[in-house]
């Protein structure tokens, strides 16, 4: 059972990720939720992506940025450029989202910030 400090310290930390998330996207509070992606559910892509990252790591003092994998978490190429052959395997295979690059959800970032350095998720 955590003690009311621990309770108090886990409030404010997720407080302060709500209002970043609030100031640095288009959400509102009620629309924010642990399970929300970056990419899938927020919409960030490419530059907005390591924009939003960037501002992460620093506003939380997250030491490590040289361990986040840009190449593993962001696509590099331009946001409008369509993916058919990721879309099309998407569709036939039953596990498609392997052929995306994996999404950063909101909760990892709590869980980054709890532990204070990055660590992949997976």
């Amino acid at each position: 059972m955590p003690t009311n400090e621990q309770v108090f310290k886990i409030m404010k930390l997720d407080t302060k990720l709500t209002d970043f998330i609030i100031h640095n996207t288009q959400l509102k509070r009620d629309e924010i939720k642990p399970q929300l992606k970056l990419t899938e559910d927020i919409g960030y892509h490419g530059l907005d992506s390591i924009t939003f990252i960037e501002a992460f790591f620093t506003e939380f003092e997250i030491k490590n940025i040289e361990n986040f994998c840009f190449d593993l978490y962001i696509d590099g190429r331009p946001d409008f450029v369509p993916r058919p052959l990721n879309w099309t395997k998407n569709l036939i295979f039953k596990n498609g989202r392997k052929y995306l690059n994996p999404d950063v959800s909101l909760e990892h970032l709590q869980k980054v910030i709890d532990k204070g350095e990055w660590f992949n998720e997976r």
